[in-house]
């Protein structure tokens, strides 16, 4: 998700505060960063691009990113693909400013919800059309969130590299310890119950040093995204627009304030001031994930990626590492089923690109058999239903594997963020109420009605 206002950058931009070495991070589309590359198609010289993403600071996809490009090079060696990645809190904001520019890679990694905010960075072109590549092809019909990638009806990027949606990580010696049946947590109270029972005084200091649920409780924008992933979305309909996240995308048609989302923001209140049930003041998501790897949680919220993660951090922690749903949610007498976003990562490239086709042909390869296993590594699942839904992947992947059934059989069709270019600001409105309400503990009724004007302001 985008997390900060772009509109902050370009104000920054126009005023100069930005030296030439911020603008030049990632110089793939650059106008001097391929002077003279052209004739690598001829054989003079290589063929230099640049590959852009948020998820190279996280080992398993720098692994697996680092093994596709190596692969990609050896096999084309007149092409020389280089990566270029930063933290995913700061990587939106340097891309922003990059799009502004014209220095972003030529190829930019990026989910599903964010197009659209990015083409329209440079008046609706920033990225290429790729029907002629996509449309008609089996890549239309065998990337998992393939129809998410597009613009106006038009295609916009490839998934390409992998997905996952979320669900709830567990320690199984903990929930052990406590005497908590996993399978016994069906609703939303159930999981309140379970985290509260979960929590405890390991050392006898009379403090809480065990905590059921490690959530983040900070500045991260992570702050906002568990708390409707878990709760509000699934109420409501949409944070954003209701029905699903469906258009018209109208002022008139905000839906942050409504009844449901002011419950469900209550309800997480209610939650994390707990301190059996989530740590206080958890910073970020890599301090929650290290609370969980450490035993001092017994829960967490994730996506399959985290799987890869927990292996590259110890290997040993996998025999404990137990995934279940996340629960249903009981509102004025109606059962809502979960409905987490599908997250693939898809491709885009850059109007800027002096090498469209070279980008192209290493995208398409990226969704092909040799790739995608190279891509299981990641710890997500690859977007090619094709390999990914052989019993061979499923075998060797049977915690992933158990993401297909969570959302086949449990969890309602995925609601995806609105695919407009308003969303940055839109979404900076929800991670500024998140904080008012959750660090702030301020009264929610009061913030989301001041979130939902601001909102709407953004849509007119």
């Amino acid at each position: 998700m985008v997390t900060k206002s772009w509109k902050r950058s370009i104000a920054l931009v126009a005023t100069g505060l930005l030296g030439a070495s911020a603008l030049a991070g990632c110089s793939g589309g650059s106008k001097e960063s391929n002077a003279g590359a052209s004739a690598g198609s001829s054989g003079a010289e290589k063929v230099k691009l640049s590959f852009e993403t948020s998820v190279y600071a996280e080992a398993p996809h720098k692994k697996v990113i680092d093994a596709l490009i190596q692969k990609y090079n050896e096999m084309n060696p007149n092409v020389e693909i280089t990566v270029h990645g930063t933290d995913y809190e700061n990587f939106w904001d340097k891309l922003t400013t990059e799009i502004i520019a014209g220095t972003q890679g030529d190829i930019v990694q990026v989910y599903p919800e964010n197009i659209a905010t990015y083409n329209a960075l440079q008046g609706g072109s920033a990225f290429v059309n790729l029907d002629e590549y996509i449309k008609g092809t089996e890549l239309e019909t065998d990337l998992v969130g393939q129809e998410l990638s597009k613009v106006n009806g038009s295609y916009y990027a490839v998934s390409n590299y992998a997905w996952g949606t979320t669900g709830i990580f567990y320690r199984k010696s903990l929930f052990e310890n406590a005497g908590i049946d996993p399978n016994s947590i069906k609703t939303l109270d159930d999981f309140k119950a379970a985290a509260i029972k979960l929590g405890a005084d390991t050392d006898g200091d009379g403090t809480v040093d065990q905590y059921g649920f490690s959530s983040v409780v900070g500045s991260h924008p992570f702050v906002a995204s568990e708390w409707y992933r878990l709760v509000a979305r699934p109420v409501s309909g949409g944070v954003f627009f209701g029905d699903g996240e469906a258009g018209p995308y109208t002022a008139d048609r905000i839906n942050f304030n409504s009844p449901a989302n002011v419950w469900a923001a209550q309800w997480w209140q209610d939650l994390i001031d707990n301190p059996q049930a989530t740590p206080p003041g958890t910073r970020d998501k890599k301090v929650s994930r290290e609370m969980f790897w450490n035993g001092q949680a017994a829960m967490i919220m994730d996506g399959p990626w985290f799987i890869g993660m927990t292996q590259e951090r110890d290997q040993q922690l996998m025999d404990d590492l137990g995934l279940m749903a996340q629960p249903d949610v009981v509102y004025e007498g109606q059962t809502y089923k979960p409905n987490p976003h599908n997250y693939p990562l898809v491709s885009m490239i850059s109007q800027d690109s002096k090498h469209k086709e070279e980008a192209w042909e290493f995208l398409k390869w990226m969704a092909s058999p040799e790739a995608q296993e190279i891509i299981a590594g990641s710890g997500m699942i690859p977007s090619s239903k094709s390999y990914a839904g052989t019993e061979e992947y499923a075998a060797a992947n049977p915690l992933a594997a158990q993401f297909f059934e969570i959302q086949d059989k449990l969890y309602a069709p995925p609601v995806m963020d609105p695919p407009i270019s308003e969303l940055g600001t839109l979404s900076q409105a929800v991670v500024n109420a998140a904080q008012d309400m959750f660090i702030a503990k301020q009264d929610a009724q009061t913030i989301l009605d001041k979130a939902a004007a601001e909102m709407k302001n953004a849509m007119n």
